[in-house]
């Protein structure tokens, strides 16, 4: 694809995100495209994410601070939601009957990180320049996340309504934390009072 292509999907994923998730189908990628897209977007999503972290005002919570101070780190844990969110867009929604593939899923979730990812970039910015207005835009980039993911996956498995996608998705996510805490609590241990 060229440049100009690619800022016509971007303007077409922000006007209508289910055509821009149709034409990112139909290009049907191999699955080695999708992992190296979520490779990417973890990387650049990381830089961002630390920049906006040396830039942020005031001490850090410790435990963002050992996430979002090591690059690397940070990188290796959005690749690992991205997959993860991936992996659970394909195969969740196949269990509702829906016709996408896991290729499909994984550039989809890949391509549904880059407007996010320019907001925060703009977010940087006002973070230097505008500071009150920087948290605020990285609420408008969640929710943008989270508007085009829920879009992205009803057109990949051909599902009529983006609002029960999302509905489908907030659900999974309870259920997958949960059994990560579960998980987590079994490994470490939990403390006796």
């Amino acid at each position: 694809m060229t440049l100009d292509a690619l800022i016509g999907l971007l303007r077409l994923t922000l006007a209508n995100p289910r055509a821009a998730a149709a034409q990112l189908k139909a290009l049907n990628l191999p699955a080695s495209a999708g992992w190296t897209a979520l490779v990417l977007m973890s990387v650049v999503s990381a830089g961002t994410g630390f920049v906006g972290f040396l830039l942020a005002p005031g001490e850090m919570d410790p435990g963002l601070d050992a996430l979002f101070g090591s690059p690397l780190r940070t990188a290796l844990v959005q690749l690992g939601a991205l997959a993860l969110t991936g992996v659970l867009a394909h195969w969740v929604g196949a269990r509702f009957g829906g016709r996408g593939t896991l290729p499909q899923a994984l550039v989809l979730v890949a391509w549904a990180q880059l407007p996010p990812i320019l907001l925060q970039l703009v977010q940087i910015v006002a973070m230097l320049v505008l500071p009150g207005l920087a948290p605020l835009i990285g609420l408008a980039g969640f929710a943008l996340y989270v508007v085009l993911l829920s879009l992205f996956i009803a057109e990949l498995h051909g599902f009529r309504s983006g609002i029960v996608v999302f509905f489908g998705m907030f659900a999974v996510s309870f259920l997958v934390a949960v059994v990560a805490a579960m998980l987590f609590a079994a490994l470490i241990g939990v403390p006796h009072v």
